[in-house]
C-alpha cells in the first residue's frame, strides 16, 4: 500500500521539475518559423542559403513552403538554441504539435547596440 503512494510522489516531483524547467517566453513579433529544430534546420538554412545544388534548392523550397506564421504574444518554451555562422541566435520550440525554429529575435527582441 505504501509503494503506490511513493511512486505517485516521485512522479509528481519529476513532473513538477519538468514544468519548472520549461518556462514560457512570449513571441514578441510576427515572424516566420521553419519546421524543425534550431541546430539542424534553421542553422543549415541560414548557413547554406547560397548552396545552389538541386538537393539544397529542393530542401530549401520544402522548408519555405511549410513555413509557419508565428503568432505574436503566444507563450512558448524554448527547447533548443543554436548560432548561425554569421552569429545570429536561433531558437526552437513547440507550437501546437509542431517543432518550429526561428531567429532568436522573435523571442528575445532586437539586441541594442553596446555603448561606446
Amino acid at each position: 500500500m505504501n509503494r503506490p503512494s511513493v511512486a505517485a510522489l516521485i512522479f509528481t516531483a519529476i513532473l513538477g521539475l519538468g514544468c519548472a524547467a520549461a518556462s514560457a517566453e512570449p513571441i514578441l513579433y510576427t515572424f516566420t518559423g521553419l519546421p524543425g529544430g534550431a541546430a539542424d534546420t534553421c542553422k543549415w538554412f541560414n548557413d547554406d542559403i547560397t548552396d545552389r545544388s538541386i538537393p539544397a534548392l529542393t530542401h530549401q523550397t520544402d522548408l519555405l513552403y511549410n513555413r509557419v506564421a508565428l503568432p505574436a504574444g503566444e507563450n512558448v518554451a524554448i527547447g533548443g538554441t543554436a548560432t548561425s555562422e554569421q552569429g545570429e541566435p536561433l531558437v526552437d520550440f513547440h507550437l501546437g504539435s509542431r517543432l518550429i525554429c526561428t531567429t532568436g529575435e522573435a523571442i528575445y527582441g532586437t539586441p541594442s547596440p553596446s555603448p561606446t
